[in-house]
């Protein structure tokens, strides 16, 4: 697998949660994770699927990283206080 296959399987667990399948979604971006650690946007969707599922304690974990990674990202830095409120 190569960067192509981590943007899609982010794109792939982007449309998931969006049509309410959190723990697919959360599969294919801890994947993602996984392919390319480094990548914020990896970091970011398995947040949000957690944020869905409501584990918010591993969303804020998740989420932290993905704002370590790119700490300039409103969208990150918008759903990690959420998690942090919520946790």
């Amino acid at each position: 697998m190569d960067n192509f296959d981590a943007k899609l399987l982010s794109n792939r667990s982007l449309c998931l949660l969006r049509m309410g399948e959190g723990r697919r979604a959360y599969e294919d971006a801890a994947e993602c994770t996984k392919l390319r650690p480094k990548w914020a946007k990896a970091h970011y969707r398995k947040g949000a699927a957690l944020m869905f599922m409501k584990e918010y304690d591993a969303a804020y974990s998740s989420l932290s990283r993905a704002l370590e990674l790119d700490p300039e990202s409103e969208e990150i830095e918008k759903l990690f206080w959420e998690a942090m409120e919520l946790k």
